[in-house]
């Protein structure tokens, strides 16, 4: 008898859940094997998103040295000059680096969104109002229009974005403090800063407020396919810096105030690593300049957790102005987003190629479609008639439990939205236990056949499938954990047509390894809520 499982899960094992964030709490599609892409140019910046702040002090002397060049420039009707710091390097310094810190545990880890949330929720600095870091929210991107297609592999990924990438990803949703997450692949945010400026005496207390400087930073970040690296792409929105000094210093000062992008892990972080130094230039360079500055984030094997070494990184980008003679007292950051890599062997790109490394943003909602119009149609129409009218599929219900219940299939998501209870993923070899279980349920349901096959006499498929022209398919797929035989959910049995089961079991394998969903690890902490999930959605 099948029963419905009801999950209770703690506070802390929420988090960890959220913390390997294989729980997607934001919801993006995947489209056949492909990723889908949506169109658009970026848009302005939302109004109701708080900015971020960060508040530096500049010398008396310094800023003495600053007027005097805006002076210079003005009676020589010339611009101020181009930063003379190098834009960005390869080095990194140990006070760079995630060298040092402290390990946090796995749970510890996996609860640092949550602290991050709590700590932007509190006053930050009397100078710096609070705002809001909030914890990663529901986002559904729009439908893809068409069918499948045959592509199976991410973004390219160069030392910049593309502006093809960036012009789909920077929609609307990307500017929240959860940002959008474009697909496994692909995250991007428009984030509000402001910076305020301070005269400092020689003591370096503050003597006077000189003014502020707002603008917007721009993030893409891109996981790889074949390593345990993300690119972390940062800039200052073309155009979108404003100043509030004065009219004189609006022109000749604040201009030139030096500013520095970083992108880092997040602290105290469970192996996680950073490559390349901070990016500085002027804020009239940054508004102007056409390049982004970027960083890797990755972690190792060593240090990963399950049979796939999955591990999350938490990362960020951090703002502020340095040197002897500016003091950044209260820096600003990004909110915290996250990355997961694995080394799952079985995972392939096309071709055969090496995909056994990698890293997704987890929160991309995986979603798997079937189109009725497809070469899978017949599968696409059995997997429909299963999820929305479980009560007229087979194997039926014993007559005295169909009094009691209806059946419950699950994994449907409509437009976009997980209805139902998520699949996860089972191998034949690594979860050679669970597959032939759910092969034997099928057989004995669809061909009353093999050990099953007593459970299923007179309630299986009637007829079962000519197997001339026919194959029984199953929904839920006999890859999931959910399949014919799990003991919380039901199945349904089909006979379709052999090529198109043929079709959709060819488009199902393709979706796990562009999606990079895992295979069902008991030994990862908290299975029900760590495992990757996805779903099914059946369009026309």
């Amino acid at each position: 008898m099948h029963r419905h499982r009801i999950f209770r899960i703690s506070r802390r094992a929420a988090a960890l859940a959220i913390g390997l964030t294989l729980l997607s709490p934001q919801f993006a599609v995947a489209d056949g094997p492909e990723r889908e892409r949506t169109g658009g140019s970026a848009p302005l910046l939302a109004d109701s998103l708080k900015p971020i702040k960060l508040e530096v002090g500049i010398s008396s002397a310094q800023l003495k040295k600053l007027r005097e060049r805006g002076k210079a420039a003005e009676r020589a009707g010339k611009p101020l000059p181009k930063a003379d710091v190098p834009f960005q390097t390869e080095h990194r310094s140990e006070r760079e680096s995630a060298a040092g810190r402290a390990d946090l545990t796995f749970a510890e880890a996996a609860e640092f969104i949550e602290q991050d949330a709590e700590r932007r929720k509190a006053p930050m600095n009397s100078r710096v109002d609070s705002y809001l870091g909030q914890q990663q929210t529901v986002r559904t991107a729009p439908l893809a229009e068409g069918g499948f297609t045959t592509q199976a592999t991410a973004a390219t990924i160069g030392e910049t974005p593309s502006q093809a990438l960036y012009d789909s990803c920077m929609t609307a949703d990307a500017a929240s403090d959860a940002g959008r997450v474009y697909d496994r692949f692909t995250f991007c945010q428009q984030v509000p800063i402001t910076a305020e400026y301070w005269e400092k005496d020689a003591a370096g207390n503050p003597v006077d407020h000189l003014g502020t400087t707002k603008a917007t930073l721009e993030i893409v970040a891109q996981g790889f396919e074949d390593q345990r690296t993300m690119r972390l792409f940062s800039q200052i929105k073309q155009g979108s810096v404003s100043y509030d000094w004065g009219w004189w210093d609006n022109i000749w000062t604040a201009p030139g105030v030096p500013l520095s992008l970083f992108g880092t892990c997040a602290p105290d972080q469970l192996d996680c690593g950073a490559s390349r130094s901070p990016a500085t230039l002027t804020w009239d360079n940054w508004n102007n300049n056409p390049s982004w500055a970027y960083w890797d984030i990755s972690n190792s094997a060593t240090a990963g957790y399950g049979r796939d070494k999955v591990m999350p990184s938490f990362w960020r980008v951090e703002f502020f102005t340095d040197t002897d003679e500016f003091s950044t007292d209260a820096p600003g950051t990004s909110p915290v987003q996250v990355i997961r890599c694995d080394s799952a062997a079985y995972i392939v790109g096309p071709f055969g190629a090496d995909r056994s490394h990698g890293c997704v943003f987890p929160g991309a909602t995986p979603i798997l479609r079937y189109s009725l119009s497809g070469t899978e149609a017949a599968v696409a129409q059995h997997i429909l008639g299963a999820q929305t009218r479980p009560e007229y599929t087979y194997p039926r219900l014993p007559a005295e439990e169909e009094a009691q219940r209806d059946k419950s299939i699950p994994g449907q998501a409509i437009n976009g939205q997980p209805v139902h209870y998520g699949l996860h993923r089972i191998h034949s070899t690594l979860n050679a236990t669970e597959y032939q279980a759910n092969r034997d349920h099928k057989d004995g349901a669809c061909y009353g056949t093999g050990p099953q096959a007593s459970r299923y006499a007179g309630l299986g498929l009637n007829p079962p499938p000519d197997t001339s022209t026919q194959q029984c398919d199953e929904y839920p797929f006999a890859s999931t954990l959910e399949g014919a035989a799990s003991p919380d959910w039901d199945f349904s049995v089909q006979a379709v047509p052999i090529t198109d089961n043929a079709s959709a079991g060819g488009k199902l394998i393709a979706y796990y390894n562009a999606d990079r969903i895992l295979a069902w690890d008991a030994t990862l902490p908290y299975p029900d809520g760590s495992n990757d999930r996805f779903w099914v959605e059946i369009v026309d």
